[in-house]
């Protein structure tokens, strides 16, 4: 176990230091929520994490995502899934990508990069083959994740779009808003924190965002000593990253 401090520039003329710790665990991709954490691992193994360890979830999948609306994940077959009582119920739609960051909305990509979401009376009552009912998003992504008020999204060519005025009732919101940069993903946390990856593994996070400009200002790059990541999860101050290797990161 090796635990590093990283001076993390986040506004003009300050930082902030966080400790950031490898905690074990080889993972492809991490997600958060609300205390929760879940991961899958290469083979598709499912992790949550209890106290300072990871405990298996039964089942295998391709992507798992925790949110207000609960844990849903994507197989590698493309079949969607929730967790119900403990056990995977398989839904409507193939789904490639997914997340349940939003206000009890639940989104995702299939393998044509088309969009589509689920508002909250849905997302809430889905537990069977014939849930949820969807909208489709129009536009292509590759990568789609919902904080409380926006949606981001990664295209195929890493061009960067927020997805504004997006409500429990109205999944799809209003339009698309072009942000600046190229990356690999855009995460958006339950707070409404928004992070990224850019494509040489480098992570960045979203400044500016208020009401009035939901999309932020800019970019600030995080300083992590030439590390470099494939997957970022942000919830209540604690940064979840996932190295290139597999190696998981906490920074508090």
């Amino acid at each position: 176990m090796r635990a590093c401090i990283f001076l993390l520039l986040l506004l003009a003329g300050a930082s902030w230091a966080l400790v950031c710790k490898q905690i074990g665990g080889h993972m492809k991709q991490i997600d958060a929520s609300n205390g929760q954490v879940y991961a899958v691992d290469f083979r598709g193994n499912v992790f949550t994490r209890r106290g300072e360890s990871w405990a298996r979830v039964p089942g295998n999948l391709a992507h798992v995502t925790v949110g207000a609306s609960g844990v849903w994940g994507a197989g590698k077959d493309q079949k969607f899934y929730r967790l119900v009582d403990g056990s995977w119920a398989i839904l409507a739609g193939l789904l490639m990508q997914v997340d349940a960051g939003g206000d009890q909305i639940v989104a995702g990509v299939d393998r044509r990069n088309d969009i589509f979401c689920s508002n909250k009376d849905a997302t809430v009552s889905a537990a069977s083959f014939s849930t949820p009912a969807y909208s489709q998003i129009q536009g292509k992504m590759k990568y789609y994740s919902c904080g409380p008020q926006t949606c981001w999204g990664v295209n195929a060519g890493g061009y960067i779009y927020c997805r504004l005025h997006v409500h429990p009732k109205a999944c799809i919101g209003s339009h698309w808003q072009r942000v600046s940069g190229k990356f690999l993903m855009v995460e958006v946390g339950t707070d409404g924190t928004v992070y990224g990856i850019g494509r040489s593994g480098a992570i960045f996070r979203r400044v500016g965002i208020s009401k009035k400009k939901p999309e932020g200002t800019r970019w600030v790059l995080l300083h992590f000593l030439g590390r470099r990541f494939r997957h970022v999860s942000a919830d209540l101050g604690t940064l979840w990253l996932v190295e290139t290797d597999g190696d998981v990161v906490r920074c508090q």
